[in-house]
């Protein structure tokens, strides 16, 4: 007897995805509210409010933005669960404010900020078929979270941990300089998609009425 595959989509999942696909309106509300939550989460530093806030808001959208280069495959499969990783990974902060530090002694972060959570994850995803595209995509939303907050100034990420503590980093201006390439493609996928370029409207004799062209998400299925 055949194995069973990975589980459908639920209808309120594909209803969900349906409304985040690409279009030229979403991509320019998702990049304006990216660099304005940037912005404020650098102004904000560590702070719990406003900074919390922005910080997640960043990292949903920079998730997103990936998601949308990635194709609309990637994003009908994988989106929900990794949008949602993306910013709930970081409920590992809320021993350390509370005052209990044991997730985090010795590192700037709590030890679940590691690649040791995206491999468990993958594993995971390897054995267990039937949740397969629930688990790439929360190691997929970890990993963009890690490669975000490794660009976040004054503090890294121990990636390595439990086998070093050492905090790994860099600019923040290479992130954003990646952000600009990564909507770079998702406005190029808009600009290719079928449907983009306006169309003759075509009047119809026949019935007396007038077709306009169909509106398309720039994140149709290419593969």
């Amino acid at each position: 007897m055949a194995g069973r595959g990975p589980t459908p989509r639920g209808p309120r999942r594909a209803g969900v995805i349906a409304k985040l696909a690409l279009t030229p309106l979403w991509l320019a509300i998702a990049v304006l509210g990216l660099v304005g939550a940037d912005a404020g989460s650098q102004l904000a530093g560590d702070s719990l409010f406003p900074g919390g806030p922005f910080d997640e808001t960043a990292h949903l959208l920079t998730t997103l933005l990936f998601l949308w280069a990635a194709g609309g495959a990637a994003l009908e499969r994988l989106g929900l669960p990794a949008l949602i990783a993306s910013f709930l990974i970081d409920v590992d902060h809320v021993p350390s404010r509370l005052g209990v530090n044991w997730i985090t002694a010795g590192t700037p972060r709590p030890y679940t900020h590691s690649l040791l959570t995206v491999a468990l994850v993958l594993v995971g995803a390897g054995l267990w078929r039937r949740n397969r595209d629930l688990l790439l995509g929360i190691a997929i939303g970890l990993a963009l979270h890690f490669w975000r907050d490794t660009g976040e100034p004054g503090s890294g990420i121990a990636l390595l941990w439990p086998w070093s503590d050492h905090a790994f980093s860099y600019s923040h201006w290479i992130y954003l300089a990646a952000m600009v390439f990564v909507v770079a493609v998702d406005a190029l996928r808009c600009l290719s998609a079928p449907g983009a370029r306006p169309r003759r409207i075509r009047a119809s004799f026949s019935l007396g009425r007038t077709r306009r062209p169909s509106r398309r998400a720039c994140s149709r299925r290419t593969g």
